[in-house]
């Protein structure tokens, strides 16, 4: 087992619940504000957002809870064709990393070493996030877990309950 003094400190993990993610496909002809905007006028809470911005183009990806997908499948069928959507999908959110490279790359690699899909990424300068899949979550804290030290008595936290505004 690899010791404390080689692992990254971070100042926690938090796991999402399970979600479906969406990706607006790329030349797809559609835009990613049609397909926000139609989760939107459906009342269908995005819980996580990644925009890519290549060749001029702005595609992205969104996650929603899964008990959302049916109504999601509804509101997205005038871009059924633009669109994937991924599930079970969890959101793994790494705080704060402070924009460390080091990390990202460390992350990136123990989850590839354990086979373990990455769906997405978003970043800010204090949280990286990274999707992966739902029913691996366990398998995917404990290849974070080899590479990172949290604090003393913290556990990555999972959500108890949920508030749903309409």
């Amino acid at each position: 087992m690899q010791s404390t003094l080689h692992k990254l400190p971070i100042g926690g993990l938090k796991l999402s619940s399970e979600l479906v993610q969406i990706r607006l496909l790329p030349n797809s002809g559609f835009s990613v504000n049609e397909m926000f905007r139609c989760l939107a006028d459906h009342k269908i809470n995005v819980t996580m957002v990644s925009l890519d911005a290549t060749d001029g183009e702005l595609t992205g990806i969104g996650c929603i809870f899964a008990e959302d997908r049916k109504l999601a499948e509804d509101a997205l069928k005038p871009l059924a064709t633009a669109i994937d959507m991924i599930s079970p999908v969890c959101a793994m959110t790494i705080f704060p990393h402070q924009a460390r490279l080091l990390l990202i790359g460390k992350i990136l690699s123990a989850l590839g070493k354990d086979e373990l899909p990455v769906y997405g990424m978003a970043s800010s300068h204090s949280a990286l996030t990274i999707t992966t899949d739902y029913r691996r979550l366990d398998d995917a804290v404990s290849a974070v877990c080899r590479i990172v030290s949290l604090p003393e008595n913290h556990a990555p936290f999972r959500p108890e309950f949920r508030i749903r505004q309409f």
